[in-house]
């Protein structure tokens, strides 16, 4: 498959804090469907009280969940937003580090409860960001 690079413009740039309490993937993903958010680049800062994460094992082409109950600091957070079922769409990826320092992530799922969310969505203009089936890995890709 040949890669895939399309040039963007930078559009709108929503900032903002998502509630104590609530799943990080779908505010960020009904915000986007609010605001007809179709494409953008998601930046985040904060806290989770329970971290839901996945692994995706390449040989056996699905997602191993997983989940931790315990505060951690978001270490890290890289995710876009794309058109996939003709709705915005997070993909995102997470580490997470607990009080000793000791850190845990990957794909981010749904189930990852906020305690502080400090965000930044910037849209993608003048690019169409459409997840199908790619046959070779069996993942939704653009």
């Amino acid at each position: 498959m040949p890669s895939f690079i399309a040039e963007a413009q930078p559009g709108r740039i929503f900032v903002g804090r998502l509630a104590t309490g609530s799943d990080l993937v779908e505010e960020i993903e009904h915000f986007c469907s609010e605001h007809s958010v179709r494409a953008g680049w998601v930046s985040l800062v904060g806290a989770v009280r329970r971290a839901a994460f996945a692994y995706y094992d390449q040989r056996q082409y699905r997602y191993l969940e997983l989940a931790d109950d315990t505060h951690h600091e978001m270490s890290g957070f890289a995710g876009n937003v794309s058109m996939r079922d003709g709705k915005p769409f997070l993909h995102a990826h997470a580490s997470f580090s607990d009080a000793s320092g000791a850190t845990l992530g990957g794909h981010l799922l749904r189930g990852t409860e906020v305690f502080v969310a400090e965000l930044t969505i910037t849209e993608l203009t003048d690019v169409s960001l459409v997840r199908t089936l790619d046959d070779e890995t069996r993942l939704a890709l653009w």
